[in-house]
Order: C-alpha cells, then structure tokens, then sequence
C-alpha cells in the first residue's frame, strides 16, 4: 500500500463528461513527495462493480470515488483531504453532502442537511440553503451522498447493489460504520466540487432503495416501496419519453411547436436533466428572436439533435472553465466566435447564468464597456427606515454601473432617515433626496420620484432591500440588446434585519422571486390566474419609455401597487428576468416593519383582496381583443369567439370563474346589450334566468 498516492477512480459511461471530468483533476495542486493516479472502468454493470475492480487494481492509500459528471473545483483539494484523514485515523471516509439520520423508507432524495456543493440541475445552479455548514473543521454524519467519496481503508462494496447506479454511497458508508470508522463531512468555505447532474439518471432509484432495505433490514424497517415506486418509475419514464420528444422537435427546427409543448409540461420534465437544458436552449432561441439582430447561434442550424445538445454542451463547459478562472484551448475560439456573431451574447450570457454562482467574470470577458452609457434613475420612496437605509443607499450608489441619477423621496419619515439621506447628499451628488410634507404612502412617494426621472431607464428599490454591485450594469446591457421587452427583473434571495438568509422559511415569497421566464401572454396567463405576483419587485429596471405609455403606480393602491403595475406593462410589451441572485430582498421576523409588510390585520387582508380582485377584473376588462382571445385561450367557452361581443362574453365568463359575485356587474352590462344578449342565448346557452340561478348560487 502507497500512502503516498491519491488515486481518482471514474467509471466512465460518457466519455465527454469524464474528458472535462479529468480537465479538473489536472488543474490540482499536489503536495510535495505525492503522486496521484487516475483510474478509469468501463463497460461495468453498476458503480459498485466498477469500484471494487478499481479499488483492487489501484496499490494507493487514498482513494477518491467520483461520478464523471463531478469537477473538482478547490485546487487545494488534495491537501484538505489529507489535512483531515491524516490527523484522525478513526476517519474512513469524507464526502462533500452528508445526513445526520436516515429515513427508514431508504429515500435519501430529501436527507442531505450537512456540506456544501455546488449543483447544477439543468436549469440551473440548485439552491444550498438548506445545507448546514460543519461549525469545525468537519461533522460526522449517518451517510454522504455518492457525488464524491475520499478513503483511507479498503472496504469491499456491497455487490448486491449491482443493479443499479444510485444510493451506493449510503451503503458504503453503513459499511464504513460497521467496521468501526467515522464517516464525515468537511466544512468547506468554498464548494470543493461542482456536480453537474446532466447525465443523472434515476430509473433504477427504487430498485436501489429496495436493495438497501434488503441488505439492511435494523437501519431501513419499510418493507416495501408500495405505489409510490410504481409512480415514480412511471413518471421518469415519461420525462424520459417528453424529453425526446421535445429532442426531436428541435432537430425538426419546429421551434415554434417546441416552445408551446415545453410552456404546457414544463413541470413534468423537473426530473430530466436535458429536458431542463432543452428548455435553456429555447430560451436562448426566442431571446435571439427577440433581439435588435434576430440572428440565432449557429449551432441550432446543426443537422442533428446530438450535435445540438454536444455543441450547447461545450459551450457550457468553456463558460464554466472560464468562471473559474481555469485555463482551457476553447476560450479563445468561444470569444472569437462570439465577436463573429456564430454566438450571440444571449446564449453566453443564459448559459453563464444557468450555471455559475457570480458571473462578472465572464460579463466583462466578452462585453467591452460602452464610452456612454445612457442615465439609469433609480428611485426608493423611504419611511421611517433609518436603520437600514444606509445599507440600502450603499448597495445602489457602489453599483458597478455608474451613470445614475438617485431620487430618494423621504415620505415625511419620522425617524433619522432625514438625516441619513442629508448625509449621502453631501458625499454623492447623484443623490437627489425629496421631502414630502405629508405621508401619502407609497405610491405617491413612488410617482413623485416617477415624474421627476431624466433616465433612459427607470429602477425600483425599496427603502431595506439592498442590490449585488454588478446587479444594474447586468440589466442595462439586457435591456440596451432587448429594446422591446418593457421591464427587466432578477431573481433574489430572501433575508431577515440580521442579513441572513431566510428563504427556506419563506418559500413561497423565494420561489415567486425566482420564476422562469414566459412569453407576455403565458405571465399575463400566469398572474391573472393564479392571483399571484411572480417578480422581485426591489429588483425591476423599467424602460422609461414603457412607463410613460402605460401610467404609474395606481394612487389607490398601497399594497399590490407592483403587481397591478407589472400586469400593465405585460398588456404593453413584455418582462424578463435575469436568471442570476442580483437582489435581497428583506423580510423582518417583525410583522409591519417592510415598507410593503403591513402587519397583518383583518383590515389589511381585506384590503389586499381587494386590491388583488381590482387588478384582475380591471386588467381583463381593458384588455384589448386580441390580447384577451391569445392569453385565455385554453380557457376560452367558445373556440369560435371572434367579435368584440363575443370577447366580452368570454371576459365576464372568465372573471365568474375567478371571482363569483365580484362579476356581476359585467354580467349585467351585458344582458343590457341586445347584441351580446343574443351571443349568450345562442353559443352559450345561457338567459338571465340563467344569471339569476347563477348569482342566488353564489
């Protein structure tokens, strides 16, 4: 046995992936008198087959079981291993994502609390924040995951498993514990690794969890999986069918059709990886639709689905070496393709995005920064927030982007906020405070700072959010490409007074903040449906141009002054949001201290209903014809309405749906109408008889 040796053992299913795998592996450091190995296996029935051949192969102390969809990102990764198993001998494994209990069902999907990963799920970088960090220097745990495993004991794994490609790594970690070893999870600052999921495959999941229960009846006490194997298998199967589906619509070039099948089961394909990236790259092609060129990336006129998919792959590669400041032979071809318009700057900017935590890096390789840059007014209404306000005027005045105008309109504030503004008056002359006399609230502190704008461009923050410094250059450069999308917003994290993050406890708000883009028509569908907002509001830069045509915030107003805004700007022209965490968002444990968080009252629930109902009925009311039949159309009585009479039919038959009595009125202006009474009696079967029986129901 070499105790000198660090061997990396990769069972290989695709080659691409274990060829960027072994990019990374070379780019780390090695301690002096260290070697280390690299042992690949093929054509094996399973992992743990695939391992045990290479553990018995491989002379080395140490070993590292890694997925080859696995790249490992601290150069140092070496040490910091040895550093722990050295200095504890009783340790026989480390893994990056670990459970301090195991779920007697076998499922460990959900398990995982302790570690840190850097995890790319196909659509994007998935969420950590519910991954605790190791408070020294690691945390023993129940099991680590399989994406990266390190040992210092040889211990056969388990051959039972031989049929499939998941939960391998809690049965060697059972078996580490067995043979009296620690198993645990280093606290790590940095991710180590960066696992990119996107040849996952979780068919075989249950036919693995069935075997852990088998091997290991005193840990797993189920007995059996039951109906909810037989619908997970069922639904892998058909995202795997969807997905090819879709795969084959693209290689057809039927774009258009492949659009409107991923906008009706997107959420069905949540568990295929590539449908995921399907979706990115459709994203990329109607964003490149949408630009001033309108010219697509070459590598959607490719002939065939697989030179597709490979092409996006390696270009997602490159960005990703590139994000990491590793040296790689495509960057300068990627640049120069990019400056020969094969690439547009959409498709490097969606694919930087989808998979790097910070991408200035890569927004400054390949954009050169404009000699002018047209004027951004950003605009907070502030009251009583001077506890927070310096924060907040520090994350907009520190803005990599500095060609703004600050208007901050104090809504006659009684606390030090006066005082706080003064102070950053003297120090930026791009403050431009306004004291009101009176508190109007906020949308008349907002439409004061509205009407005195001078930007191109229009930014909302409130008076306790704070912004990412590369947050308005990153929109301003969207927005200067993408001249007819109305409103530019991006997603955003969840934090409390004490700047923690706090979107695990305020999930719906954080998945709200953090939705995927749509057309115009599928938002409007979207928000109208659902009543529900699903923008960052504190994270929105306007066209001023869109809000000049369609009026600012409604004076009646106080709580839903953004969403009814948006609804608006949506019945315009469109919004996009910028897949990147550019905006917190604060939420005080204190109910009543955001400037948008009244506390919760019967009067303010009311009120908000209120509101809510008033935006909906007044949105689909003045919404133009053809608006109406494109947005509604799966909802539409009868596929055959075309007339202006027919539409408002359909319009009050939509608003009973979502609001019951709240329609009467537009039932009423209709049976007043000679013409739409006679729609109603002939396509719709339906006489105030009708309406009468209708309204006694409700």
């Amino acid at each position: 046995m070499d105790e000198r040796k660090i061997a990396f053992i990769v069972c290989i299913t695709e080659n691409h992936y274990y060829e960027e795998c072994v990019k990374y592996l070379a780019d780390l450091m090695v301690p002096e008198g260290y070697c280390t190995d690299i042992l690949s296996v093929t054509n094996v029935a399973s992992m743990t087959e695939g391992y045990n051949e290479a553990m018995q192969a491989s002379d080395a102390k140490y070993k590292v079981y890694l997925r080859e969809d696995v790249f490992l990102l601290d150069r140092n990764f070496i040490s910091d291993v040895l550093a722990i198993l050295k200095n504890d001998e009783r340790i026989g494994m480390i893994g990056v994502r670990g459970t301090d209990k195991l779920p007697e069902n076998a499922d460990c999907n959900a398990v995982w609390n302790v570690g840190n990963i850097r995890e790319y799920d196909g659509r994007c970088l998935k969420d950590t924040f519910e991954l605790r960090q190791p408070e020294a220097e690691y945390e023993r745990v129940a099991a680590v995951d399989d994406v990266l495993m390190v040992t210092q004991y040889d211990i056969p794994w388990r051959r039972e498993l031989t049929e499939g490609w998941n939960l391998y790594g809690v049965s060697q970690s059972i078996e580490m514990r067995r043979q009296g070893y620690e198993v645990v999870v280093p606290r790590q600052e940095q991710p180590w690794c960066y696992c990119d999921n996107s040849i996952l495959d979780n068919r075989d999941y249950d036919i693995c969890r069935e075997g852990l229960m088998r091997i290991y009846p005193e840990i797993f006490s189920a007995k059996e999986i039951g109906q909810a194997s037989e619908q997970h298998q069922k639904e892998q199967e058909t995202a795997v069918e969807m997905r090819q589906a879709l795969a084959w619509l693209m290689e057809m070039r039927l774009y258009d059709e492949a659009r409107v099948a991923l906008g009706k089961q997107r959420f069905n394909w949540m568990p295929d990886m590539q449908a995921q990236e399907i979706a990115n790259m459709m994203e990329i092609y109607f964003l490149e639709a949408a630009s001033v060129s309108k010219k697509h990336s070459s590598w959607f006129a490719l002939q065939s689905w697989s030179e597709i998919y490979a092409f996006y792959q390696t270009i997602r590669w490159t960005v990703l070496r590139l994000g990491y400041g590793r040296p790689d032979e495509r960057i300068p071809e990627l640049k120069r393709m990019m400056d020969a318009g094969e690439i547009s700057k959409d498709a490097i900017r969606k694919i930087a995005n989808v998979s790097l935590p910070d991408t200035t890096g890569i927004f400054r390789y390949f954009w050169t920064e404009k000699s002018e840059q047209p004027l951004v007014s950003v605009c907070v209404p502030v009251y009583n927030a001077g506890e927070f306000l310096q924060e907040t005027l520090e994350s907009v005045l520190n803005q990599t982007y500095k060609n703004i105008e600050f208007l901050v309109v104090d809504d006659s504030s009684t606390d030090n906020s006066r005082e706080v503004i003064t102070s950053w008056q003297k120090k930026d002359s791009r403050v431009k405070p306004i004291f009101l006399k009176k508190n109007l609230n906020v949308c008349n502190a907002g439409n004061t700072a509205f009407g005195r704008t001078k930007g191109k461009y229009v930014a909302i923050i409130g008076h306790d959010d704070v912004w990412r410094p590369e947050k308005l250059e990153k929109q301003i450069a969207f927005l200067e490409e993408h001249p007819d999308i109305g409103a530019c917003f991006t997603w955003g994290v969840v934090i409390d007074e004490h700047q923690r993050d706090v979107s695990s406890k305020n999930r719906l708000i954080y998945h709200a903040m953090n939705a995927d883009n749509n057309s115009a028509e599928n938002w409007l569908h979207r928000m109208i449906l659902d009543k529900a907002n699903w923008a960052c509001a504190p994270s929105v830069c306007i066209q001023k141009a869109t809000l000049e045509r369609v009026g600012y915030y409604r004076y009646g107003l106080v709580q839903l002054q953004d969403y009814e805004l948006w609804l608006r700007i949506l019945c315009d022209s469109s919004i996009y949001i910028l897949q990147e965490k550019l905006t917190w968002y604060r939420r005080f444990t204190e109910q009543g201290k955001n400037l948008s968080n009244l506390p919760t009252t019967e009067g303010t629930v009311n009120r908000l209903m209120h509101e809510m109902w008033w935006s909906v009925f007044h949105t689909v009311e003045t919404m133009p014809d053809k608006k109406f039949l494109k947005v509604f159309s799966d909802e539409l009585r009868w596929k055959g309405a075309s007339s202006h009479e027919a539409v408002l039919c359909e319009k009050a038959f939509l608003l009973w749906n979502l609001g019951g009595s709240l329609a009467e009125g537009s039932f009423i202006n209709l049976l007043e109408n000679a013409e739409c009474r006679e729609i109603l009696e002939k396509e719709y079967h339906f006489t105030p008889n009708d309406f009468y029986a209708m309204n006694k129901e409700e």
